[in-house]
């Protein structure tokens, strides 16, 4: 292990201030942190790739035991152990993302080929995150990590790279999370893998109060995330209006402590007082949504039936 355990000291191997530390004490407390807080970025909820505590921790065995097995093996110098150690850990994760996941992972290649290779875009990093966006826009600390989707539903089914990337940025008009980009493209070309939890299966959760398993209530975060993403009709008249046998499934947010009734007021497009003055009464009925919205009830109707349709194929990774 020349050039990094042949001095205990890894005088060569890190940096001046980890110099007397046995490669024990690098990967049992500060490899070990830096493994974590890389998964827990990659991993955490809204983002793809939703991991449950069991998956977390082989991942982390599996980052840590690469680690091991490149410090026995390099002859390279490390010049910062905590960027090495990252560096591993997210190659871990891409692995694992790549096996669960490939027709998204064949989107994400298309994308990100084209946006090291055509020198009008870009792809950088902003304290640890991926983004994308214009060449022109490197050094813009402002990221944009939902994709309005109204925006560019036009291109649904058009493969051209170049198309996606440029009515994205457009609306945008700031770098945006890659791992965003990603999902847009995928659900655009239809690339997406097996199918998962639903919606539904959110909604028998809001009649047991009692709800506490981890599993359920990062689906609902995940869920969550999604209902942001669709445009305020649709919100309204999915939120106003999601029930169970027991009532309104819209407690679900609030009581797992995921969304306040003010996040959701802001979500269906009203003021705190006037959503808090009709929750006693949710679910409300679709004529009475349509009077709030200025549309006919066929119209709320319909926006939810396509609301929930986005809903289950975005769930599906």
């Amino acid at each position: 292990m020349t050039g990094i355990a042949s001095s205990i000291e890894f005088e060569h191997a890190v940096n001046p201030g980890v110099r007397g530390e046995t490669l024990e004490h690098l990967l049992g407390e500060r490899a070990d942190r830096t493994i974590r807080r890389v998964i827990a970025q990659r991993f955490r909820p809204g983002r793809i790739g939703f991991l449950r505590d069991d998956e977390r921790e082989d991942l982390r065995s599996s980052a840590m035991l690469r680690v091991w097995q490149r410090l026995r093996s390099s002859d390279e110098s490390i010049l910062n152990f905590e960027n090495y150690v990252a560096t591993v850990t997210l190659h871990a994760c891409d692995d694992l993302v790549r096996e669960r996941l490939p027709r998204r992972t064949a989107a994400k290649n298309r994308l990100c080929y084209v946006l090291l290779h055509d020198a009008r875009y870009a792809q950088w990093t902003i304290d640890g995150e991926t983004v994308c966006g214009l060449a022109s826009w490197r050094g813009v600390r402002s990221v944009a990590r939902m994709i309005e989707t109204d925006g560019v539903r036009h291109l649904a089914g058009d493969r051209d790279v170049r198309r996606l990337l440029t009515a994205i940025f457009f609306a945008s008009q700031r770098p945006v999370e890659l791992e965003a980009v990603v999902n847009a493209a995928a659900e655009l070309w239809e690339m997406i893998d097996k199918p998962a939890v639903v919606l539904d299966d959110a909604q028998h959760l809001a009649a047991v109060p009692e709800t506490t398993r981890v599993d359920d209530r990062q689906f609902v975060e995940r869920l969550w995330q999604e209902i942001r993403l669709l445009n305020p009709s649709q919100r309204a008249a999915l939120l106003l209006n999601l029930r169970d046998e027991s009532g309104s499934a819209t407690e679900l947010f609030p009581l797992l402590g995921i969304a306040a009734v003010s996040e959701i007021a802001e979500m269906v497009g009203m003021s705190h007082d006037a959503l808090r003055a009709i929750w006693p009464e949710l679910p409300i009925e679709d004529q009475r949504i349509a009077a709030m919205l200025d549309m006919t009830r066929q119209q709320v109707i319909n926006l939810r039936k396509s609301a929930r349709e986005r809903l289950r194929r975005r769930m599906r990774y």
